[in-house]
């Protein structure tokens, strides 16, 4: 303290041309501050030993304002949504719309431009509504095939990846051999995506099917079409509980919280009990644990309204369609 007033006395009395008097007063109003600062340092941790210094006490935390009702009663609940609910199913519809929620590997100018690539794929070919647990049949053109069209039958194990790079794996038997074949979704060689069965599963993928039972994988290749769903009706959810095969598996199923596979008994005692518990216990805790895996409803928003747009639009040119043929068939028929 002694020094940094011996310092401003010396700025009160020189006269070099470096030290301009705003210099000065800017040197000590920092010397100043400084010197208050030290003071209320010292007092607080030891307060009433050094005489002429007043305590000041530090609030831990600052003092609560009264809330106003009308600001409160025009705050969006956390409970509500920001989706409306007829647009609320296009997420899980058509996931591979939604960019991916790591901040870095985000470009909002290209992940706009694969939208709109998207869109143009989808005018060339018709890519119908389907998720995991759904029977499809994909038609691709295939060189080698007879006929140069191969077709496959099977279950949707997994939906993966993020615009261009969305795909999916379909699972049959074949001669009692487990057979998956992961398609792109936007592949120009494919010709034709079926639903066969519409439905959904408990689970967001079906990958522990490899280490069940055959049967829980084996779809007729000659399977038919179930009737279309009336609009407006909920996509049917699949209850099944799988049986696995013996242990031990390809991968450790016990671990992960899945409600598809029924309660294993032959497991041993350590891995038994550690089987049914949360995944983590701290997790409903965790504030940003949905901000890190999506991305802001404000954006999803956006994003969904372009594809409802798109449907509809689809909508209406299927409909014009469907209406010149019947007119050519009836021409046709006179």
């Amino acid at each position: 303290m002694a020094t940094i007033k011996v310092f401003s006395g010396l700025l009160k009395t020189t006269t070099h041309p470096c030290l301009k008097p705003h210099s000065i007063s800017i040197f000590r109003n920092d010397f100043n501050l400084r010197d208050n600062l030290w003071q209320q340092i010292r007092t607080i941790k030891a307060p009433g030993k050094r005489r002429g210094l007043k305590y000041i006490a530090i609030r831990s935390t600052p003092k609560e304002l009264p809330l106003d009702p009308n600001e409160v009663s025009q705050r969006p609940s956390n409970a509500q949504s920001a989706i409306p609910t007829d647009l609320a199913e296009l997420r899980f519809a058509y996931p591979e719309f939604l960019p991916k929620p790591v901040v870095d590997h985000r470009d909002k100018l290209c992940e706009q431009l694969m939208r709109k690539d998207l869109i143009r794929r989808r005018n060339v070919i018709e890519i119908p509504e389907f998720y995991v647990g759904s029977i499809l049949a994909v038609t691709i053109s295939d060189p080698y095939a007879p006929g140069k069209i191969s077709k496959f039958v099977g279950i949707c194990i997994e939906r993966a990846g993020q615009g261009t790079d969305a795909n999916f794996t379909l699972r049959n038997r074949a001669d009692g051999q487990g057979v998956e074949i992961r398609y792109d979704l936007y592949n120009p060689t494919i010709r034709e995506i079926q639903v066969l069965r519409l439905e959904k599963r408990l689970d967001p993928h079906l990958l522990y099917l490899r280490d069940a039972l055959p049967e829980y994988s084996e779809v007729p290749f000659d399977m038919t079409p179930d009737p279309p769903l009336p609009s407006g009706t909920p996509v049917p959810l699949n209850a099944i509980k799988v049986v696995m095969k013996k242990h031990p598996w390809t991968r450790k199923w016990e671990a992960v919280d899945l409600q598809g596979i029924q309660q294993l008994t032959e497991l041993p005692d350590f891995e038994y009990i550690n089987k049914w518990r949360v995944k983590s216990a701290y997790a409903k805790y965790d504030l940003m644990k949905e901000y890190r895996e999506t991305i802001p409803e404000e954006e999803q928003l956006d994003i969904l309204k372009e594809i409802q747009e798109h449907k509809d639009k689809v909508a209406e040119v299927r409909a014009i369609e469907r209406r010149k043929k019947l007119v050519q068939q009836t021409s046709k028929k006179s």
